[in-house]
């Protein structure tokens, strides 16, 4: 299983970027999953144009964490490798937020806040627009078909 993580500002196009990539992973016939940091607790998962909302019906397991519940419908804060336990018959996860996180690729969509240039590690793409979706892309299915039978966390 790939795991790949989204990150950047509010607003930078993050969701826009993971609905391609979930859409275009649907074609090759991949399981995708999709795991939505939520470090404020304001994410609702079924309000229609959420998030959540717009990527899930393109994957086969989706959560929101929150710092009170994580949206698998389980009362309690849950580490990122913790979730991830629930997505392990998927060939991709898709993560949107955790920052900090070690140890995953990063795509950085747009730029980043001031205070945590230089401290976000393992960043493999920075997406300044729709022309670099298909680069992604192509990186993603290589990266699949290396690591089938794989876990990476």
């Amino acid at each position: 299983m790939l795991v790949l993580q989204v990150i950047g500002k509010h607003n930078s196009g993050k969701t826009t970027l993971i609905e391609f990539l979930s859409e275009e992973l649907n074609k090759h016939n991949l399981k995708v999953g999709y795991i939505k940091h939520d470090p404020k607790g304001k994410g609702i998962t079924d309000k229609e144009g959420s998030d959540t909302h717009r990527v899930k019906k393109n994957t086969v397991k989706t959560a929101l964490v929150s710092p009170q519940i994580t949206t698998l419908w389980i009362n309690k804060n849950l580490s990122l490798k913790e979730v991830l336990k629930f997505f392990e018959d998927c060939d991709i996860v898709i993560v949107e937020g955790f920052k900090f996180e070690k140890g995953f690729p990063k795509i950085v969509v747009g730029d980043l806040e001031d205070d945590i240039k230089g401290k976000v590690s393992n960043t493999i793409f920075t997406v300044e627009g729709k022309k670099d979706y298909y680069k992604i892309l192509n990186w993603v299915l290589n990266q699949i078909e290396t690591k089938k039978g794989e876990n990476d966390y």
